[in-house]
């Protein structure tokens, strides 16, 4: 696999108003697709171009799905039966039918990962702390405006991640660039359905933009965690290279935080809706630009 260069990242498109910005949800089909990944293609420790930053931050994420998706499902099913709109009844099915799929499936994964030596249970033990904190300490109306915040940031990785492909995976055949092809699809499909339960439920917009702020200041804290938890585990320092290019991909000219930074502050806006980011295209194209990927689907 080759190493990744800021250059070797196109320019993004830039989300553009969505045709439907009244706050209410779009009427979209919400599917959960069953997938068929073949997770022994991942045989290095390292797969991300050789880049042990890259990779374990590619490790923190997933080992945070499993038990972060049981999370959301829980946080949404909380209100569920408050829920008179049909359509968005109808979408809460989707929603936990995708969110189910999306964290066996990062078992899956993170099972393959740790058979090659990587201390997954290390990190997943530090998410599991963390979201049992939220449980604990938290209500069901800041639980909910948690998972609308992280719900966001997802949304907006995904974005990132369908218009940079390559970025993901130099491999054609790596099981992770097909499983957040899928997961980044299937987030951008539902990313509304959290956001449309709070304001159904709880409608409280200084908390939604309070717990939000916490969220986006916390979120990439919690993935470096990760990173130096598997870092440490492994007795791996960087090198310099490994280092720039880290840099490149995260805080270069389009790198994953530069471009993402402004669109998670798009979420503190009052009276701000998901469904105001146009990203419809990338659901309309993504069978067609990923045939390999749509091609997993057995269910």
């Amino acid at each position: 696999m080759t190493a990744i260069q800021a250059k070797d990242i196109p320019a993004m498109q830039q989300p553009t108003t969505a045709a439907d910005v009244s706050g209410k949800p779009v009427d979209r089909p919400i599917k959960p697709r069953r997938m068929a990944f073949d997770m022994t293609l991942l045989q290095e420790k390292y797969f991300f171009g050789g880049n042990a930053i890259l990779s374990t931050l590619m490790y923190a994420l997933s080992a945070s799905f499993p038990d972060g998706e049981r999370f959301f499902i829980d946080s949404v099913r909380h209100y569920q039966k408050q829920i008179k709109d049909p359509a968005l009844i109808d979408q809460i099915r989707g929603f936990i039918g995708q969110e189910a799929h999306h964290s066996r499936t990062h078992e899956e994964f993170n099972a393959q990962a740790k058979s090659l030596g990587v201390a997954m249970d290390a990190v997943d033990r530090h998410f599991k702390r963390r979201l049992g904190m939220a449980r604990r300490r938290f209500g069901p109306e800041q639980q909910l405006a948690i998972t609308a915040a992280l719900e966001h940031i997802t949304a907006t990785l995904a974005q990132w991640t369908l218009e940079n492909p390559q970025v993901v995976s130099g491999d054609q055949r790596s099981p992770l660039r097909e499983m957040l092809i899928w997961h980044a699809m299937e987030e951008i499909e539902h990313k509304a359905v959290a956001f449309d339960v709070y304001r159904a439920a709880v409608n409280d917009e200084a908390l939604r933009i309070r717990t939000a702020k916490i969220i986006f200041r916390t979120f990439w804290i919690q993935m470096a965690i990760g990173q130096a938890t598997l870092l440490w585990h492994d007795r791996k320092l960087p090198s310099l290279r490994e280092i720039r290019e880290a840099w490149d991909f995260m805080w270069g000219e389009q790198g994953m935080r530069t471009w993402a930074t402004p669109e998670f502050k798009k979420y503190l806006q009052p009276g701000f809706h998901p469904n105001d980011i146009d990203q419809s295209h990338l659901l309309a194209e993504w069978g067609g630009n990923y045939p390999e990927v749509a091609a997993l689907q057995i269910a």
